[in-house]
This record gives structure tokens, sequence and C-alpha cells, in this order.
């Protein structure tokens, strides 16, 4: 029997994209359903502006910008769901961040009996839980998952897992004896097999196609045969690092602006009546998203300043970049902080780890996804290409366009 995947349960759904007034779960779904409303003699298609290769924007401003337009005038639009998204975000919240995240952890303690994080010792996860630690919290469970076959004959995983485990076994060495914290490093899941992933396409499962289809192996892809936790009865929580602010400039304003591709479908082995809890953006404490948006903000306005540079949207896009030079500094700037130095960088990101670990990868699973990736071209070839406007589609790249939130102002630029 199939396990119910965490990310099914409609209680965990907490973004979801926003088409001509109608709510879908996928992108490819609101899409098809947008470009029924595009037709050529339609309004709405004679108000999409077009691409001209003569300006000087690349083909991907060109996308990004498209997202940008259809949001602001509420054609479709990524909707991150919580009240703190309907508030004012100009004023900063009056107190240092490590408050605003030990009331969100204190929230999390009177709400559940068992916390479980996503652990991968990143500055998410890790900063998430060293405010436990700080809090002496009892009965944390830190699990991080791998996929089955790439834990076995990766040797970029084999190092990555020892690197971690070493790491975080000495630093929580006194909470697993005295708090009852427990530890599963590197826990084996069983990707989708091909038909499982066939099926997936078919039925439009999952929120991002290019984060969880064209990555033929990503978190989304649980098959189910292996689960490494079982709901006791006890209320429990599944904690995700989602997600720091990405800032954009607007008509002279740091603004707070999300895409639904930046986030991954969580990754999701765990019981589907566990809660999933996205730390950074939560209304159980609502001025913690904000404060992070603040710090990191002001953070830019002085690198720009210190180096003389223009606060465009460029710049400024850049900076939400993990290969950004400045990427610590601004996680510093927000009180986070990873497990090791190498965990803080941007090696498992888009560095040369992360470049070899996808090369031993591609040969360890060759034959899936060799299958795989005919499948995912076949679908995006003979229904994505037919059922969507080619305006909402960034063909070169394969995928859709991104879908952007409603913007929220942060602090004058």
């Amino acid at each position: 029997m199939t396990f119910e995947n965490l990310n099914k349960n409609l209680r965990n759904r907490h973004t979801s994209i926003v088409a001509d007034g109608k709510r879908f779960h996928s992108d490819i779904e609101a899409l098809m359903h947008l470009s029924k409303k595009l037709g050529p003699l339609s309004e709405l298609e004679n108000r999409i502006p077009r691409y001209d290769n003569t300006q000087s924007k690349t083909l991907g401003e060109y996308h990004k910008g498209l997202g940008e337009y259809l949001s602001k005038k509420g054609v479709l639009q990524f909707d991150i769901h919580g009240k703190f998204m309907d508030t004012d975000w100009t004023t900063e919240p009056e107190h240092d961040v490590s408050v605003y995240i030990d009331r969100m952890c204190e929230a999390i303690e009177q709400n559940y009996d068992e916390i479980m994080i996503s652990y991968s010792g990143g500055t998410d996860s890790n900063t998430i839980t060293d405010a436990f630690l700080r809090r002496g919290t009892r009965n944390v469970k830190l699990v991080n998952f791998v996929n089955t076959s790439l834990q076995i004959h990766v040797e970029a995983r084999k190092w990555l897992a020892k690197h971690t485990n070493d790491a975080l076994k000495y630093k929580y060495e006194n909470a697993i004896r005295n708090l009852n914290w427990s530890v599963q490093i590197f826990e084996a899941w069983q990707p989708y097999s091909a038909k499982q992933y066939e099926d997936s396409i078919a039925n439009r499962e999952f929120m991002a196609w290019n984060n969880d289809y064209n990555n033929l192996h990503s978190w989304a892809q649980n098959s189910g045969e292996i689960i490494a936790t079982r709901n006791t009865g006890r209320r429990t929580c599944w904690i995700v690092g989602y997600e720091k602010p990405h800032l954009t400039i607007d008509n002279g304003w740091y603004c707070f602006r999300m895409s639904h591709d930046i986030m991954d479908t969580p990754l999701s082995p765990v019981d589907p009546n566990a809660e999933l809890i996205y730390f950074w953006m939560n209304d159980l404490e609502p001025n913690l998203i904000k404060k992070l948006a603040h710090c990191k903000a002001k953070e830019i306005r002085k690198i720009f300043a210190e180096n003389n540079t223009s606060p465009n949207k460029e710049n400024v896009e850049m900076m939400n970049r993990s290969h950004s030079a400045h990427y610590h500094r601004l996680n510093k700037a927000m009180g986070m902080s990873a497990l090791t130095d190498f965990l803080a960088t941007n090696e498992t990101k888009d560095g040369y780890w992360k470049q070899q670990d996808l090369e031993q990868q591609s040969r360890v699973l060759h034959k899936e996804t060799e299958i795989k990736k005919t499948l995912r071209d076949k679908y995006f070839d003979e229904v994505i290409k037919k059922e969507i406007n080619a305006n909402l589609l960034a063909m070169e790249l394969r995928r859709p366009i991104s879908i952007v939130s409603k913007i929220k102002k942060v602090i004058a630029a």
C-alpha cells in the first residue's frame, strides 16, 4: 500500500496559485486554466507585454517581469497563506530577531508534543535547532533523509553524511543525553519509480514543474516505500526552514516578494498526520518574517552604500542568490548560522560539491534518470506546449514562468 504523502494533507498546504480568481496547487493546472482565457482576441491577451529582442532585457528578465506584471494585475499570483501577508510591513518590529525566533519556538512547544525538524545543518535548520537548544526544549528529533541509491553509491553524499554527522553528534551530545533529543541523519527514502513519476505528472500532483518534476529526483517524489517516522498518537509537527525573505526593488522601496518556484515541495517520508510548519513564514509569530525582511534590507542598503552600488532591481536580485559575495553576511544579519563553515557556503546549492554530486548521481541513476527524462520531455511537448499559452512558458528553459506573490513594502531604498 502506498504511503499517503504528508504534502497531500490539505491542512499542510501553506501556499497556492490563484489564476483568474481560481485557486490551484499546480502551476501547470493554473496556467492551463489561464490559457483558456487568453484567446488571440481576448482583452487580457492584448494586455500582456511582448518580448522585444531589440531591448537590453534578457529573455529571463522579460519572463520575470511578466510574472510581476500579472501578479500586480491580480491575474496570476502565488498566494502565501497567512494573515501576516495582509498586514503592514513598513514598521520594523522593535525587538531583536532572536526574540521572534524564541516566540515561534514557544508557540510550537505549546501546541505539539513531538517536534521533528527537517535538518541539513544549513543556515535555516541549524538556526531553528539552536533556538530550541537554547531554550532547553525536550523531545526534539532531528531528521535528514537521502535517496537510498544515492546514499549507498555517491561518494559526495557519503562525505557529506560523515561531515554533518560528526559535527552534529558533537554539538548536540548533551541535548541527546539530557533533553531526550534524537538524531536520524541521512535516513533512506525511496523516490518515485518511473511509473509513479509518470502518473504524478499526469495528475499534476505538485506545485512547481521546475522544482518537483524538472528535478527528476526531487523531494516531492516520495514513493512511500520507506517511512522514517510514525505518529504515535501524539501531537507531532514537521518543521522546515521555509523561507528566508526574498527582496526586490519596486517604486523606490525594498520589498518582500516570493516566487512559487523558490521553495521545493518539502521532503515528506513522515507520518501524513504530522503538521507541516513553515518556520519563518507563519501566523504563530507574524513578526518573524517581517523582522527578517527588515534586517536583510538594511544590510543590503549598507552594503550598497559601502560599495557605491546602485539600489536597482538587478543588483538587489543578485543579493538574494546563494553565490552572492555577501550571502554569508546577509545570513548573519538575519541571525542565522550553519552547523559548519562548509555548510554555511553555497557548496551544497550550486558550488563545486553540488556539481560533483550531480555528476555522480547521473552515473548511479543513469537508467532511471533517462526514462524519467523521456517521460518529462514527452509531457512538456505533447501537453504543456499545446495547452499553455506560449507567453506563459520560458521555452528556452522548458518550464513555466515564475509566478510571484503580492509585494510587501519593507523600507525605502
